[in-house]
């Protein structure tokens, strides 16, 4: 394993010495030794000290003999070598904890490791609940790092960085939650986010050495936890608003916290937007797109839950990112400057629980326009709703959240006594004709002109619009098709 003048610093950091080290001194040494090698130590006395050379970079130790100072650099590249090995069994057996615990004994500060649902993997044990801060107290007895605590790291990284591949040092102001400065690393396998990251600078200041050994540590836990994302969907590392959107399993409690670290609600209307690469010497770049691109929408949609699948990148928003127009002409930048598509589903008006039927219309939308002979950069789910209803072989809760939005709010008020849909529905099917509709409903005239105008303006739709007035229609026929057939209200 290869180490850098920092590292070696921080294994001797008790001892009387001096630093002449580059902050951006590399990890390129490979042993001491007692003359001139490349890319060793070389230690030699001068004067009343010893000095360690790593390539210009220079430690100073005093009151110690040349040999005792050989013998003690050269334990170090040893221990990092015995330590990675340990670190490497530790992760294999998926015992996290451990990993954590072999992790302190390089770094010298308290570590936490979180899955991509901010649950606690593992945390330095010789620190007790109440050793650092109220965060850590709050992690330790919950097993969960608070939302507080998220939020406050996230607005201090501008929250694009805190989801980026780059380290995020946070020095947050002196506050009840978080008390110490640090460093968080988001973990990702396969462009997904598989875990995070937080090294606390309890015992001394973090500096290039302890980043260095993070990357390292990183590059062995990240495969391991990414892995165990195909695994086991419900205790694994994934963030479990992806589970749910591919109809995977889930852990209920993961589900609740991830929605509280999202400021949602399970019953919140939620949009699935989904971003297509549609050039093959794209997809041979992705990974470097991919990360560009989760940037970008995550610094400008700041509520956007955003995944890497199956080559796509799948937003999971709150907002309706297809009528917003800074959100548009963000889609539209993308559109202009990337070889991609964009997809975008109806409003999921039945909370969280349903998103995989909507991550389906995006998907729809962006395959069934992809066959067009001139493929446009925006693909609306309405636009081919009428053909998925009429056509599609789905299940038919896939096809009843296929139905207008407006249509589907009328009809669940129509469980609840209100008389709006069959007043609309026998509108429609006598071509709009109020006399006819009236004579058909037994109303007076003045009534149903009441009604109608009612209905329009809760609806906000144009039923003047034909393509609107028949997926309208439609909508309404499936659903009391589909009530009278199979008794689904």
């Amino acid at each position: 394993m290869k180490l850098s003048m920092w590292m070696i610093a921080n294994q001797i950091s008790e001892l009387d010495i001096k630093l002449e080290i580059r902050e951006e001194a590399p990890a390129v040494l490979n042993s001491a030794r007692l003359a001139y090698a490349t890319n060793c130590v070389h230690i030699y006395r001068e004067q009343d000290y010893v000095v360690c050379d790593g390539e210009g970079d220079r430690i100073f130790i005093y009151d110690m003999e040349i040999t005792r100072v050989f013998e003690l650099v050269q334990s170090i590249f040893d221990a990092h070598e015995d330590w990675i090995s340990k670190i490497k069994e530790a992760v294999d057996r998926q015992d996290y904890q451990a990993a954590m615990d072999q992790a302190y004994k390089m770094f010298k500060n308290p570590m936490v490791l979180f899955d991509a649902n901010n649950k606690v993997l593992g945390r330095t044990s010789v620190y007790g609940e109440h050793a650092l801060d109220s965060e850590w107290a709050y992690l330790s007895r919950y097993g969960y790092s608070s939302v507080n605590a998220v939020n406050m790291i996230k607005f201090h990284s501008g929250n694009s960085e805190f989801y980026s591949y780059d380290k995020v040092n946070y020095t947050l102001p002196q506050n009840q939650i978080i008390d110490l400065s640090g460093t968080t690393l988001c973990l990702y396998f396969n462009n997904m986010i598989c875990g995070r990251i937080n090294l606390i600078a309890k015992e001394r200041r973090l500096n290039q050495g302890d980043m260095q050994l993070l990357e390292r540590l990183i590059e062995v836990l990240q495969p391991a936890m990414g892995q165990s994302l195909q695994k086991d969907p419900v205790s694994s590392t994934s963030n479990v608003f992806l589970n749910v959107m591919l109809e995977k399993l889930y852990d209920p409690v993961k589900l609740e916290m991830q929605l509280k670290y999202m400021g949602w609600k399970a019953n919140d209307t939620y949009y699935i937007t989904l971003i297509h690469f549609t050039e093959q010497d794209a997809k041979e770049n992705q990974g470097r797109q991919m990360n560009s691109l989760m940037r970008m929408l995550i610094q400008n949609l700041t509520d956007a839950s955003i995944y890497v699948w199956q080559d796509d990148l799948v937003l999971l928003s709150t907002r309706n990112l297809s009528k917003e127009y800074d959100a548009c002409m963000l889609l539209r930048n993308l559109v202009v400057h990337n070889p991609v598509c964009v997809g975008f589903s109806l409003p999921d008006q039945e909370g969280i629980s349903e998103i995989s039927r909507f991550y389906r219309q995006a998907k729809y939308a962006l395959e069934r326009g992809m066959k067009a002979e001139k493929p446009k950069a925006f693909q609306y789910f309405e636009t081919y709703a009428m053909e998925y209803l009429l056509t599609a072989r789905v299940q038919a809760r896939d096809k009843i959240m296929a139905v207008m939005p407006a249509v589907y709010r009328l009809w669940k008020e129509k469980q609840n006594g209100d008389e709006m849909f069959y007043t609309l529905l026998c509108f429609l099917d006598h071509e709009r004709s109020i006399t006819q509709t009236s004579a058909e409903l037994f109303m007076h005239r003045n009534t149903t002109v009441y009604r109608m105008k009612k209905i329009q303006e809760s609806m906000g739709v144009d039923l003047d619009d034909a393509k609107v007035r028949n997926y309208c229609h439609i909508s309404m026929h499936f659903l009391d098709a589909l009530e009278k057939t199979e008794g689904i209200v």
